[in-house]
């Protein structure tokens, strides 16, 4: 199954050892992401960092398996650890390639 969307938040880590990216089994590192129309998929990190892009002064970049790790840990994280530390789901706005 292919991942649908031209934007995508990331809503958290994920366990779930399937790519619905590629199909790949027996990860074990994955996110879940959601795109505009509310829809979640869970994508491996590294099918993350090739699809996903973010935008920065009007260019699409590729974001690293770090730092699509990183943001998962954040999205999964408390409430009043993500008002502390200044995130928002709004920040991290992910487009497809």
């Amino acid at each position: 199954m292919a991942i649908e969307g031209t934007t995508f938040t990331v809503a958290g880590t994920s366990d779930y050892p399937v790519c619905d990216c590629c199909g790949k089994t027996n990860l074990t590192r994955a996110v879940m992401v959601r795109n505009e129309s509310g829809e979640e998929f869970n994508v491996g990190c590294i099918c993350a960092s090739k699809v996903l892009r973010q935008c920065y002064r009007g260019k699409k970049h590729r974001i690293s398996t770090a730092a699509v790790i990183s943001i998962g840990k954040a999205a999964r994280a408390s409430k009043e650890w993500q008002a502390r530390n200044g995130y928002g789901s709004a920040s991290f706005q992910l487009v497809a390639a």
